[in-house]
């Protein structure tokens, strides 16, 4: 563990960053406004038991995020935004992966793109509005990433960073007090491979109201985490999503179903300092029987002195338990309700994160540095190595019977700890 904080402390040093800045390229066209942007995120995580045999701290240095960004207006009335991502960059070693487009969206505004009511009509490949959090700003997320391991049923294979291609309806009314967007989306598709999903082609629904109770957090495209808030701001956000026969689960195929709400405060003492706190709630409903059908939370407190923030989370998700009536549930598929490695309760969660965010030029240059305790799944620790990322599955050697096994992600397997750093920088 020594050895671990010298590589921590100079991995810090290493990752110190200068001061960041904006890019407006000149347009001669009057009415015509032009931006592009560099979005990096540079990650080093310390897994405990991520070495192949399990007994040592795995390290691990690469790009999370590499973004470039193209966005502006063209008069008062239409706006773009479009953007490139190269997504874990050299994980594990692997450098094989190149930059896809992650964002394009075009937005007509009626009556124009500033004010206190503001309607946008969205269209392209858009994220997911069915949670704050698929919506928040990924430089300013309350912990490093967000809480990604407690949004359920997003299958990578249609929806890439919780994005599809849709149409949505966006904006803000009663002088910024409801900020509100919800559409249609693509969703799942019927595919070669498995043409009984969405066989209707129907598509995915998905919307989201945020109620302002105090001060106001609307005005653009994406929420924040943190406001540097100048007046107390307290919201309160109801958001959700549907879509007919889209996942496949052991009983068969059924409807995707998700729900989520939001609290979010934010209280200024002064332009020094700050209490920031956040609560997310969810239902997932992915069909009887599955690891992801049941109830999620997360709670984040931070208090902000200048230009520094210590933080702490709590994450946890618990899937329903098998039904064991066999009119609901029977046979193979109560079975597989409940395999240990598959069934429900094998993606449960029970994490605890803690750590600091550095300010250097508030969001758009700053290191957050964060511990992480890993109790079932979770995005950190061994848990998340997997032998289609990494090319191996760590083994624990905590087993009572002295055997080595894949680490799992059961709560009946042992906590694991991680510590990560993120440098991020937008100019």
């Amino acid at each position: 563990m020594k050895v671990l904080w010298k590589v921590l402390l100079a991995g810090s040093l290493f990752l110190v960053p200068s001061t960041a800045h904006a890019i407006k390229v000149p347009v001669p066209i009057e009415g015509v406004n032009f931006n592009l942007g560099v979005n990096v995120q540079t990650h080093m995580s310390f897994n405990e038991a991520g070495t192949p045999d399990g007994r040592n701290w795995a390290t691990d240095v690469y790009m999370r995020r590499t973004r470039l960004v193209a966005n502006g207006d063209i008069t008062k009335y239409f706006w773009f935004f479009f953007q490139v991502d190269n997504t874990n960059f050299g994980k594990y070693g692997n450098f094989t992966g190149r930059m896809v487009v992650q964002d394009a969206v075009v937005a007509f505004a009626p009556t124009g793109s500033t004010g206190n009511n503001v309607l946008f009509i969205d269209a392209g490949l858009i994220r997911v509005p069915s949670t704050r959090g698929t919506i928040t700003n990924v430089n300013n997320n309350f912990t490093i990433d967000g809480h990604p391991d407690l949004i359920r049923g997003f299958a990578a294979a249609f929806f890439n960073a919780n994005r599809t291609t849709g149409a949505e309806l966006r904006g803000w009314t009663l002088d910024k007090k409801i900020g509100y967007r919800g559409g249609l989306f693509l969703g799942v598709k019927p595919s070669a491979a498995d043409p009984t999903l969405n066989p209707k082609s129907n598509p995915l629904v998905a919307g989201l109201v945020n109620i302002n109770f105090l001060g106001s957090q609307e005005g653009g495209f994406s929420y924040e985490s943190l406001y540097f808030a100048k007046e107390t701001l307290l919201s309160v956000s109801i958001a959700g999503g549907y879509q007919s026969q889209a996942i496949r689960v052991t009983k068969g195929v059924t409807d995707f179903k998700t729900a989520a709400t939001t609290a979010f405060f934010e209280l200024p003492f002064s332009e020094d300092t700050e209490l920031v706190a956040q609560f997310n709630g969810y239902r997932h409903s992915m069909g009887t029987g599955s690891k992801d059908t049941g109830w999620g939370w997360s709670a984040d407190l931070g208090y902000r002195f200048k230009w520094v923030r210590p933080y702490g989370t709590v994450e946890w998700f618990t899937s329903d338990n098998c039904p064991t009536d066999p009119a609901i549930l029977s046979g193979a598929a109560f079975s597989a309700c409940n395999n240990k490695a598959a069934g429900a309760h094998s993606a449960d969660s029970r994490n605890f994160r803690a750590g600091l965010d550095f300010y250097f030029n508030k969001t758009l240059n700053h290191l957050m540095i964060e511990f992480s305790s890993n109790h079932g799944q979770s995005g950190w620790g061994p848990q998340s190595i997997t032998a289609a990322t990494a090319g191996y599955v760590p083994v624990s050697n905590t087993n009572p019977n002295g055997t080595h096994q894949p680490i799992d992600t059961v709560l009946s397997s042992p906590s694991y700890k991680s510590v990560l750093m993120q440098w991020a920088v937008v100019f």
